[in-house]
């Protein structure tokens, strides 16, 4: 793998600065030579490469976002199209599915991206890798797994998401030291252990890699998801935090470190409402620039994820950025009859139920324009209302609950060709929530 992918040693900040401003420099001059997108739209705000001397330029370039990405399609291609190996798309959670194309130096770089956090989270050439995740279906993340593991020199089992008795049997079958995996799946394998004898403390298995779903708090404690998980099976739980857009993993290097991220690979910015930066510890908007991405770069992408900036780790160990948690998605936030939530919030409040039930958060568009939160779960009688109790003290609002067979519920959270499961169901008027 190319040396300009792989971590940086021994640089400190005002090195890194330089890293940075010399990348970003190298990147803006890529998009107006080779992108018909961005050369377009320099040409309209009058923006030359060489006016970008640094990060201290940024706030003269514009934004990209999912819009944009939907419009441009192959505008944004800066290589020929027979140049494309791999074709993904996004996961479309908020919105149509985007593709986003691939070549050869791309895949290199996602290669290295992973080997990268991978090593971050202590993985080495000895441990067994179980992939929980689809390596079909367009996902970029089940690939980039594979293709870090495999760089490593880690054993590798390739399960994929779901089937908990054969996790079981590869886990024992191949000695499965690191799981990658959604967490919230980690309960049903503690719950398929407890119901079929198996003693997970008496496994191989050290630590999960979890994606997809926050198991911290803000602050870094557990959450709930987190919590439970740790009470069924005590091994290092470590979050990541990743989107097909920023095609680079932020992941923890320790339980609760926040996720570290590759400077090398990506320049982030954590912006507050009016597009200012925010500090250390405050929360905003994740914008993303991934460097040396060939076939389809991107400029201050607008993930739309609100997560707290730490300058250093949140266990005040390490440096270097690092981000917490996401809190929710920008164009998510709810306001319920005054109440201001994100669907995390709700999702990790059911989380905390001794026996979690199945489930999925509906919100809608009420007669006044308002947000509607209405649960819809496989419960009925007292269940029912302690769950709504339990729900009104934890969130100081009470959505409606509706009872619906397992099966159906499990219909909604599995759309069909879907990567992840969709616990929350925005049915809003769009034209109301655009960023």
């Amino acid at each position: 793998m190319r040396p300009e992918l792989m971590l940086p040693h021994g640089l400190d900040a005002e090195a890194l600065i330089a890293l940075q401003d010399r990348l970003l420099g190298e990147h803006v001059h890529r998009l107006a030579e080779r992108s018909p997108h961005y050369r377009r739209l320099f040409r309209e705000l009058d923006l030359h490469p060489g006016d970008i001397r640094g990060v201290g330029d940024l706030h003269r370039l514009p934004f990209t976002r999912n819009t944009d990405l939907e419009a441009a399609g192959d505008a944004l291609l800066c290589v020929e199209r027979r140049a494309v190996i791999d074709h993904v798309t996004t996961s479309g959670t908020t919105g149509k599915p985007v593709a986003l194309l691939l070549d050869e130096p791309d895949l290199e770089r996602l290669t290295a991206n992973e080997h990268n956090s991978l090593l971050m989270a202590g993985v080495t050439a000895d441990d067994v890798v179980q992939l929980m995740t689809t390596l079909d279906r367009r996902f970029m993340a089940g690939l980039a797994y594979f293709l870090g593991a495999r760089a490593l020199g880690a054993g590798l089992v390739r399960v994929g998401p779901g089937a908990a008795a054969l996790q079981w049997d590869s886990i024992h079958r191949f000695g499965t030291t690191t799981l990658v995996t959604v967490p919230s799946f980690l309960v049903k394998l503690i719950d398929h252990a407890r119901a079929h004898g198996i003693d997970p403390a008496r496994s191989t298995v050290r630590r999960a890699i979890c994606i997809g779903e926050p198991i911290h708090d803000p602050d870094g404690g557990w959450n709930n998801l987190g919590r439970r998980i740790k009470e069924g099976w005590d091994i290092q739980l470590l979050g990541t935090y990743a989107s097909t857009e920023m095609a680079t993993a932020c992941t923890e290097t320790r339980e609760g470190s926040g996720h570290a991220v590759q400077p090398q690979l990506m320049l982030v910015e954590v912006l507050d409402e009016h597009d200012r930066p925010v500090g250390h510890g405050q929360a905003g908007e994740v914008v993303v620039t991934p460097f040396h991405v060939s076939a389809m770069p991107l400029l201050r992408y607008r993930t739309g994820d609100i997560c707290v900036r730490y300058d250093g780790a949140m266990d005040g160990g390490g440096g270097g950025l690092h981000l917490g948690p996401v809190l929710g998605r920008r164009q998510q936030r709810l306001k319920v009859r005054g109440t201001t939530l994100f669907p995390a919030q709700v999702l990790d409040a059911i989380n905390a139920m001794p026996v979690i039930p199945t489930f999925v958060v509906v919100c809608t568009t009420d007669e006044l324009g308002g947000d509607d939160l209405e649960v819809l779960v496989d419960l009925e009688g007292d269940a029912l209302d302690v769950l709504r109790e339990h729900l009104r003290s934890t969130l100081r609002v009470a959505p409606r609950m509706t009872t619906l067979p397992g099966a159906a519920i499990e219909t909604l959270k599995w759309p069909r060709d879907s990567r992840k499961p969709h616990l929350f169901i925005d049915r809003r008027d769009k034209h109301r929530h655009q960023p």
